[in-house]
């Protein structure tokens, strides 16, 4: 299908770079962000968060939980630390995440799989004793990874570099979008936005196909009505445009 319409739902800025992926591709690319992104702007926060990467360099291991908290803190890192500290282990959960650190010289790895669930499986209860943790995500993030963590013996602390909200559109908004032939999404926050959106406005796009980047949240949309909703196993463009390949037939 050459000219299939996909709804891109990824916040900016990523969303526009999904966009020019998508159209190397021959595809026709809808941008319609799930979420915002908000880098903290209070004034005592940023102290507290300019305190904790002034200490970045006590952890074991820091991991980053998507590419905006991994391009946040990359700034923040750069503010404070003219070379980056060699005895952290970076991870990025996810290969867009990852690359994003990489492209700005921190020498992070991806775990297999590129989730949270894989993520866990890859760090062994053994491995993970007595080990200092810090999570960069935004605020409110999912507790689950901090939660095992500290039941293998890690010590866990968070640094939130922003605050994800719900992006306001009204009725009009779906009206004057094009027919969509498939449906990207990379969060289980963006799903549950979408989700809310769609019953108001789009009701019919629950059976268009819609590609999830993980079980968990594939297992979500699944529960909140989308009956074509399929695993792409990961949330970066190369995966979703795999699984886009896959539904279009090219």
């Amino acid at each position: 299908m050459q000219d299939c319409r996909i709804l891109i739902t990824r916040p900016e800025p990523e969303n526009s770079l999904s966009r020019e992926r998508v159209r190397a591709y021959g595809w026709v690319a809808v941008p319609l962000p799930m979420l915002e992104i908000k880098p903290v702007e209070d004034v005592n926060k940023k102290a507290i968060i300019r305190a904790q990467i002034f200490d970045i360099d006590t952890f074991d291991y820091v991991i980053f939980v998507s590419k905006n908290a991994a391009r946040l803190a990359c700034d923040w890192l750069d503010e404070c630390w003219p070379m980056i500290p060699t005895n952290v282990h970076w991870i990025g959960i996810g290969q867009g995440t990852t690359q994003t650190l990489l492209n700005e010289g921190i020498p992070a790895i991806s775990n297999p799989g590129h989730t949270t669930e894989t993520l866990l499986e890859w760090l062994k209860p053994a491995k993970m004793k007595d080990q200092k943790v810090l999570i960069i995500r935004g605020e409110g993030g999912r507790p689950e990874l901090a939660n095992k963590l500290e039941e293998r013996g890690a010590k866990v602390s968070y640094l939130s570099l922003y605050d994800r909200k719900k992006p306001i559109y009204y009725a009009q908004t779906f009206f004057m979008l094009p027919d969509i032939n498939l449906i990207w999404i990379t969060s289980g926050e963006s799903l549950r936005n979408l989700s809310e959106y769609v019953s108001l406005h789009k009701p019919e796009w629950k059976t268009l196909p819609i590609l999830t980047p993980s079980i968990r949240v594939n297992q979500q949309a699944k529960e909140m009505g989308w009956i074509n909703a399929s695993c792409a196993n990961g949330a970066d463009d190369n995966s979703l445009i795999k699984a886009t390949e896959f539904h279009t037939g090219k």
